[in-house]
């Protein structure tokens, strides 16, 4: 599987939920339907540990066994997302805790602490167990390590995290004086004098916490999941077999995901539900929404920190808790939609989730391709289609999607701006908006990491790239772009660039600090536009263009620097809103506000068109059409 050679369907499995008797023909269905790979056990600790100390193998060695002779391959999953109850009664110390200090008690998923030595002591256990029994079965292909970390929460505060935290900081600062630097702990008394001073954010008043020590607090917690994920990775690389792979799910917050594939895993894996985009809860819908469309986006995410990967959940049904996360069925299509929208962004595997839906628990209401009834439905025959199809395609399995447009983003400006109202709200709207201008322009895109080291992807293949909004900047990245640039890439930049250093303090220098020699201007003045302000908008030639939510008001310094738009309202009418300036053989545009889709299409028609969208000039597609390019050259692993 993500060899390179085929295309595959599978399906995630809970042969826990049902009887034996339903294992093996549930099995042969699936084969019908042209499903060839299961997951199973990510949530079934207690079948191999019913009590401390004592495992058991009978139950998945009897299920493994049926799933060799019916012919199907297994994804094999670590079961440490659900420690279960007689671990966490008896050791309460393995429980995660709120911002206040509270436990998060058993009774749902993910309520332990990736800290807790008690808790590592024992996932390695129940891993080196797993890994030195299973490995050696033919039906394992490949190893998923617990389930979608950082889900339920990316937020940790047991006695241990704060502990582990201390350790993290000594390691990286050495000294106090060090840390109470670049925690800038002068402001407000907050100097510590004793390392046991130090903690992870706690309740405060108007819960407003050092935002230095916030953004470092964000970086322990990844290191913390690399560290819990890699643990497991270790273990079962000891054992397993040189064709099996390891793999993780999911795509969540405050963890770097780049890092973790180079470090710990071979790839990763996305769970893609496109009906979020229709719940009855935090619906955003409005009449230029890109609805189940925008899928897309956090596909070209997952991408940009696998080269290879594969969807392990792909929704199939109507979704939702019985608490929360009411999701409409999916229309007649949309299931066949969905699966060929992930293939369309490099995916090779698609796994449905789930084969049938539960009829007890939380996820009751979370429906599969089949109903409680296990009856054939309409979408188990729009599989049965999709299975067809998939062959009619194996051609493209293992080849690359290719862009020459990148969206550049990294984990400090992400992380920081979950804090701070001044960047992290523009960063979303205008990464959202510049989505939906290349969208639908027909313009593919990558996003595409940047940190010191340099860029998950040679910036030297895209024609252009906008960093909307890096407020954090280092020497490093400035000298990145400016390569970039000299060799002949075109850059955008919105407001609020370059005036934090990788600490998140402010530098006594001009606005954008670092990036001032690549826009060739200064920010003279700037200003949130507040309720009582008129909406703004740039001149730019006869075009009036949007320039909302922040205004950084332009100066030109350098003779190579030429003013393209001026603000049309407010105290600053007529001032310099959009610069570009030469930088060797590219080109550097400054924008002074925050890009909206308008004004991102309208700033993508600066750009070649024929450059960026490989169907110009032959192919006129609709606005509603989502334009992929898979190129038929192999990707090198």
């Amino acid at each position: 599987m993500l060899n390179g050679n085929t295309i595959e369907l599978g399906v995630c499995y809970y042969p826990e939920h049902w009887d034996t008797s339903f294992w093996k023909e549930d099995m042969l269905r699936m084969k019908s339907y042209g499903i060839g790979v299961i997951r199973v056990a990510e949530f079934a600790w207690n079948l191999f540990e019913p009590e401390e100390g004592r495992f058991d193998d009978s139950f998945w060695d009897r299920f493994l066994n049926v799933a060799k002779d019916c012919g199907m391959q297994v994804i094999f999953c670590t079961p440490t997302a659900t420690p279960p109850a007689w671990l966490t009664e008896k050791y309460p110390e393995v429980l995660n805790c709120d911002i206040y200090g509270h436990p998060v008690y058993h009774g749902m998923r993910k309520h332990h602490n990736m800290t807790s030595p008690v808790y590592l002591d024992f996932v390695k256990k129940i891993v080196e167990h797993i890994a030195a029994h299973y490995s050696a079965h033919p039906a394992i292909i490949g190893w998923q390590i617990d389930n979608e970390v950082n889900c339920e929460t990316n937020s940790y505060h047991a006695p241990s995290d704060h502990e582990a935290f201390r350790k993290y900081l000594k390691e990286k600062y050495g000294t106090l004086e060090n840390l109470n630097r670049a925690m800038g702990t002068t402001f407000w008394n907050q100097t510590y004098t004793d390392w046991e001073q130090v903690h992870l954010s706690r309740y405060t008043l108007a819960n407003s916490n050092n935002p230095h020590m916030m953004l470092e607090e964000k970086r322990f917690i990844s290191e913390a999941a690399i560290n819990y994920i890699g643990i497991q990775a270790d273990i079962i690389r000891k054992y397993r077999r040189s064709e099996q792979f390891i793999t993780t799910n999911g795509l969540f917050g405050v963890l770097d995901n780049h890092k973790l594939v180079k470090e710990k895993l071979d790839f990763m894996t996305y769970d893609s539900y496109p009906n979020f985009a229709f719940a009855m809860e935090g619906s955003k819908l409005s009449p230029r929404s890109l609805r189940d469309r925008e899928t897309s986006f956090n596909l070209a995410k997952t991408r940009s920190v696998s080269n290879r990967f594969g969807i392990m959940e792909q929704q199939s049904g109507p979704g939702g808790w019985n608490t929360r996360l009411l999701q409409p069925a999916p229309k007649p299509g949309q299931l066949r939609l969905w699966t060929f929208q992930s293939i369309a962004h490099g995916a090779d595997f698609v796994s449905y989730f789930r084969w049938r839906t539960c009829t007890f628990g939380t996820e009751m209401y979370w429906h599969g391709l089949l109903n409680y009834d296990n009856f054939p439905n309409r979408r188990t025959e729009e599989l049965l289609r999709v299975s067809e199809d998939i062959q009619k395609i194996q051609r493209i399995a293992g080849t690359k999607h290719t862009a020459k447009f990148a969206i550049l983003c990294d984990y400090d400006n992400e992380w920081d701006g979950m804090e701070d109202k001044w960047h992290g709200p523009l960063n979303r709207e205008s990464t959202d908006g510049w989505f939906k201008a290349l969208q639908r322009a027909h313009i593919p895109f990558e996003f595409v990491n940047i940190n010191d080291e340099g860029t998950s992807q040679p910036l030297g293949n895209f024609t252009a790239a906008v960093y909307p909004h890096p407020t954090i900047m280092t020497p490093a990245r400035a000298e990145i772009l400016r390569a970039y640039a000299e060799n002949g890439g075109t850059l955008f930049f919105g407001c609020r660039s370059g005036y934090k250093d990788i600490d998140g303090q402010c530098p006594m220098m001009p606005m954008p600090g670092l990036l001032a020699p690549l826009t060739g201007c200064t920010v003279e003045d700037f200003t949130f536009i507040g309720p009582a302000d008129e909406k703004e908008y740039m001149a730019l030639g006869e075009k009036k263009i949007p320039a909302p939510t922040f205004n950084d008001i332009l100066r030109p310094d350098f003779e190579s620097c030429e003013v393209l738009a001026t603000y049309d309202g407010n105290y600053y009418s007529g001032k310099p809103a959009l610069t570009k300036n030469t930088v060797g053989k590219g080109t550097v545009y400054a924008c002074g506000s925050v890009f909206a889709e308008e004004t991102a299409a309208a700033l993508l028609e600066l750009l070649p068109k024929a450059e960026l969208c490989p169907v110009t000039g032959w192919l006129e597609l609709p606005e509603e059409i989502e334009l992929t390019v898979r190129t038929l050259s192999l990707i090198h692993i």
